[in-house]
């Protein structure tokens, strides 16, 4: 039941991360930042993960395809992390802003999701 909230509230968590970039009409940008940093094709990439986090956010409220859903997440949120946030340290608000510890929380859930899953294999 604990692992069920657990994946349920992370896959919200990933689904309003895409719809907010509809919503804010930021995908462009999101695509130009990806461009400026090195990545081929920032704008289709940004795509793709916009519509990665909303397809695999609602795979996993609904606990289809967990083990995949959390690969494409956590290389997401680790290319977030190479690419954002270990520059700016650790902490995401108070002593600092914008750092890793976040991203490293969801990492780690994703680590317990997929082992989770792993068992239902």
């Amino acid at each position: 039941m604990a692992m069920t909230i657990i994946r349920i509230t992370i896959g919200v968590i990933f689904i309003s991360h895409g719809l907010a970039r509809f919503y804010y009409q930021s995908i462009p940008g999101f695509g130009q930042f990806l461009s400026s940093s090195g990545l081929p094709f920032g704008l289709a990439l940004a795509w793709m993960v916009t519509i990665g986090e909303i397809i695999s956010g609602s795979l996993l409220v609904l606990g289809k395809f967990v083990r995949y859903c959390c690969i494409f997440h956590a290389l997401v949120i680790c290319g977030g992390i190479a690419m954002v946030h270990l520059s700016k340290g650790w902490f995401v608000v108070g002593h600092g802003s914008g750092g890793i510890e976040y991203s490293v929380l969801i990492l780690a859930v994703l680590f317990l999701l997929f082992r989770e899953s792993e068992k239902s294999i």
